[in-house]
């Protein structure tokens, strides 16, 4: 692969170079066979962009999230949240989705984020997926239910439904089908409110997670 990339698009502009500066270090591509240069975060090493990919990060200095650009969990380490400290709000980011939280903002069932605090909140919040028809509508699953139940000594909830008459596959119109889900090994809150900047943070780093 070649050392770096050539811009597709504009030229980087002089405030979004400087901007990238100040967040993150140039080093070696750890990817195998590939003789790149990478953009990681100065605060943990996270990966942020390819050098010749810069204007990638638009996003960020459009949004005001100038600040602990970083990662939120897992690895490979990746950046997907940052600070904005003008509006004190903690941002948590993917290619699909960005949104930020600060002290007073709620995660409510259904919302990108929601981690189930019991069997109960587990069980509704997989019924809620598969019965959201506006989330997908070629998925053709109607009238889904949920059940505990034990697969492979795991224990969890298992959501049967039915394919409707306009599935493309006929043979498929008015079968029963279903997809087991494991309980998670830790339970989440459920419902809450951000009190501090510390659980805004928090926030971010769930929904940056959930829409990965």
């Amino acid at each position: 692969m070649p050392k770096e990339l050539k811009q597709k698009t504009k030229p980087v502009s002089k405030k979004l170079q400087e901007f990238i500066n100040s967040i993150a270090n140039i080093g070696k591509s750890n990817i195998p066979d590939d003789d790149g240069k990478i953009y990681y975060s100065k605060v943990d090493g996270a990966y942020l962009t390819r050098v010749g990919m810069e204007n990638d990060l638009n996003f960020l200095l459009k949004r005001g999230i100038t600040e602990q650009i970083q990662d939120g969990y897992g690895e490979p380490k990746t950046c997907c949240i940052g600070f904005n400290p003008i509006e004190q709000k903690w941002y948590g980011w993917s290619h699909r989705a960005i949104f930020g939280f600060g002290i007073g903002s709620e995660c409510k069932e259904g919302n990108c984020g929601f981690e189930p605090s019991n069997k109960e909140d587990f069980k509704e919040d997989c019924l809620r997926f598969w019965g959201d028809t506006d989330m997908d509508e070629d998925t053709h699953k109607t009238n889904p239910t949920a059940r505990e139940e034990v697969q492979d000594g795991k224990l969890g909830i298992y959501v049967e439904y039915t394919y409707d008459d306009k599935v493309p596959n006929k043979q498929m119109r008015g079968q029963v089908d279903g997809m087991f889900f494991e309980y998670p090994e830790k339970w989440g809150k459920g419902e809450w409110v951000a009190k501090t900047i510390e659980d805004a943070k928090q926030m971010a780093i769930d929904f940056a997670r959930s829409v990965s």
